[in-house]
Formats: C-alpha cells, sequence, structure tokens
C-alpha cells in the first residue's frame, strides 16, 4: 500500500468522524438557521473528503453505489482478497455481457467493412494524389518544351527572313556581275594588271601568287626559300587539301621541265595537288605532261579570270 494513499484514508477517515460529530450536534441545536449551517459544513466537508480519496477508494464506492441500485455501469476492479463476509452476483452482469455481445458483434463487422473500404478509399486517394502529381510533373515539362518551341520557331522564322535576305543581295550581286559592263571593267582590270605582271621579275611575280591565293581563300601560305625548293615557289592550303605552286614569268611558252619539277616538289612536300602559274601558256608537251601526272596548269587566260575573281 502507497504512504499517500494511506494518508489520505487517515484524512478521510477523521472527516467522516467530524462530519459525524457536527451530524449528532445539530440534532441538538434549536434553531434552523443553525441547523442549516451546520449541515452546508457537513456536505462541504463531505466533499472535500470524498476528493481526497485514493481512486481505488473512489471506484470501490461506487460499485457498492451501483450495486445497491441495480445499475451496471462500472465492473468491480480492486485487487482480489479472499473474504467470507461478502458475496457479489455476477449473473446480472453476464447476462448483460452476452447481450451486449450479440448485439454488438452486427455493428462490429459493419464497422470493420467500413474501416476496410475507408482504408481503400485512402490508398485509391493516395494513388490519385500521385498520378496527379506526375501529371503536374509532365504538364510542367510540355509547358517548357512548349516554350522552347516557340522560341525555336522565333528564331527559325528570322533566320529564314535573313536568308532570304541573303538570296536577295546574292541574286543582286550575280547579277551585278554578269552585266557586260562590268564583265568589261573586269576584262579591262585584268589585262591592265596582267601588263603590270609582265614587267614584275621572279621574286615579284611570287609575292603577287601569294596575294592572289590569300584573296581566293587559301590559308597557311608560304614562300619557299634557297635553291633546295625541289621545284615549288609557294606552299598554301585550300581547307583540307594542300598545294604546292611553282611560279613561272616567261614571255615564251612554259614547257615540260616546270611540269615535272612541280610533280617532284609535290612528292616531296607530300601534298595532294601541285599547281604550275604563269602569266604566259603551255607548250602541248607541258598540257599531255600534266594530264598524266595531274598537274594543274594555270596559264595567261585563267590567271586573269582569277584576277577578276578575286579583284586583287
Amino acid at each position: 500500500m502507497k504512504i499517500s494513499h494511506f494518508i489520505r484514508r487517515f484524512i478521510w477517515i477523521i472527516i467522516t468522524l467530524k462530519i459525524i460529530d457536527i451530524v449528532v450536534a445539530t440534532i441538538h441545536q434549536s434553531k434552523v438557521y443553525d441547523q442549516l449551517t451546520a449541515l452546508c459544513i457537513a456536505f462541504t466537508l463531505l466533499v472535500i473528503g470524498y476528493c481526497i480519496l485514493p481512486k481505488s477508494d473512489k471506484h470501490f464506492i461506487k460499485t457498492i453505489k451501483n450495486n445497491l441500485s441495480r445499475h451496471q455501469t462500472y465492473t468491480f476492479k480492486k485487487t482480489p482478497v479472499i473474504s467470507n463476509q461478502m458475496t457479489y452476483q455476477n449473473q446480472a452482469v453476464d447476462i448483460s455481457r452476452q447481450q451486449y455481445q450479440a448485439q454488438s458483434t452486427p455493428y462490429l463487422n459493419e464497422l470493420s467493412m467500413l474501416k476496410r473500404q475507408l482504408d481503400e478509399m485512402n490508398e485509391r486517394i493516395e494513388s490519385q494524389k500521385a498520378y496527379r502529381n506526375q501529371l503536374s510533373k509532365q504538364i510542367n515539362e510540355l509547358n517548357i518544351k512548349y516554350q522552347q518551341l516557340n522560341e525555336l520557331t522565333e528564331q527559325h522564322d528570322g533566320l529564314v527572313e535573313d536568308i532570304k535576305r541573303l538570296q536577295d543581295q546574292r541574286n543582286q550581286l550575280a547579277d551585278a556581275h554578269v552585266t557586260d559592263e562590268y564583265q568589261s571593267f573586269m576584262d579591262y582590270q585584268s589585262k591592265q594588271k596582267l601588263a603590270t605582271i609582265d614587267n614584275f621579275d621572279g621574286y615579284q611575280f611570287e609575292t603577287f601568287t601569294c596575294d592572289l591565293l590569300k584573296a581566293l581563300g587559301f590559308s597557311d601560305i608560304k614562300r619557299t626559300q634557297g635553291s633546295s625548293d625541289f621545284g615549288v615557289d609557294v606552299y598554301a592550303k585550300n581547307g583540307d587539301t594542300s598545294y604546292v605552286f611553282q611560279c613561272k614569268l616567261y614571255a615564251s611558252p612554259v614547257g615540260i621541265k616546270a611540269v615535272q619539277e612541280a610533280n617532284s616538289g609535290r612528292s616531296y612536300y607530300n601534298c595532294k595537288k601541285a599547281v604550275v602559274i604563269t602569266n604566259s601558256y603551255f607548250t602541248p608537251h607541258a598540257i599531255s605532261a600534266s594530264e598524266k601526272l595531274d598537274i594543274d596548269l594555270w596559264n595567261r587566260d585563267k590567271l586573269a579570270s582569277l584576277i577578276a575573281e578575286a579583284n586583287v
């Protein structure tokens, strides 16, 4: 037994004795006011005494009260103590429990079924939420792709307009190039340039060849130095194709020796193409050898057209 329970019960006994004393004293009082006052004090002490009782004692009192009034709301659950002085009939409680079980079983079954339905509904709700989140994610991705598509469409429209504008400019430039006046002017310019080239020395002609190749879009243009150039004067590249050039500034037609030197230079420099360029023309033997050796020949007419194309 807990000490606190013992103290509470001891105080409750003192309060009970005090209440009995007050009740006895009230019987001997003649005034009604004094009797009511004494009864109020006794009731107050009774309430205080009930409040300080341990929970088990309160439950015990309620059980006795319910048994006396035939109400089965509470069940006596005090620690069992063997007593020969008190007997307790539990037949009515057993009957009530059987009736309760018989009446509650259908409701319990229905409640269990409703609980299962609720669980299934919650699972469906969670599944729908997950599906909704997935759809929301896909919708966001589609919106992003749609925006990107709109941006690409705008860029495409802008590029189409730029292409049309450039095509118009190209057509205008092409029309200008094919006009007789422009062609006549370019032919005159080429002839004037060729007349100037005829007065060049070998070094000046090689320098002019480098400038012409640069204007035509060649890159990595270099002049070979010294007497051991193996018949090559200029090295250049056009894209991925490497070239060697043999420059011949002659007043008479260029012979087969220049073609052979260009072929040797191509092998030495390990290039794909070899070209002999001159301000004159080539002999038939040189032309025949170039076809067999796959050497390109740029004669005076070719040089004039390249000058007009490069506008140098």
